[in-house]
């Protein structure tokens, strides 16, 4: 992607940010979350984007809830699917994705990267990583 783009980290320190345009500019986009050879990245608002480096990610899971207006439930696809990643530093992120098939595939690609990540939810793993 050409342009001017800001990064910040999301979780763990921020890194060299010539290694992070770089990155970014080889993703694989898969919806609104880019997934580069080791970072992730995903949109924070007008040209910001948030990354992770893989390696401080530590617990990822796929988090299913519901929308709900006023009165109810809204719009055509009530559900909405959140890839969930958890940092070494006990950040909790939550990245919405239309599409369960694509969250799937961007917990393939952070297990991937990462070995030693953990997959799936269990609230055994919640309070390991998390308290």
């Amino acid at each position: 992607m050409k342009g001017y783009y800001q990064f910040e980290a999301a979780a763990g320190d921020r890194q060299d940010e010539h290694l992070v345009r770089v990155d970014f500019n080889m993703a694989q986009a898969v919806e609104k979350v880019r997934y580069g050879k080791s970072y992730m990245f995903y949109e924070a608002g007008f040209r910001k984007w948030m990354y992770v480096y893989y390696q401080d990610i530590v617990w990822a899971y796929r988090r299913q809830g519901d929308i709900y207006g006023k009165l109810g439930c809204v719009g055509g696809n009530p559900e909405i699917n959140n890839l969930m990643i958890v940092s070494r530093d006990k950040k909790r992120i939550g990245i919405p994705v239309e599409r369960m098939e694509n969250v799937l595939k961007g917990l393939d690609i952070i297990h991937e990267r990462n070995a030693f990540v953990d997959i799936g939810y269990t609230r055994e793993k919640e309070e390991q990583y998390l308290c």
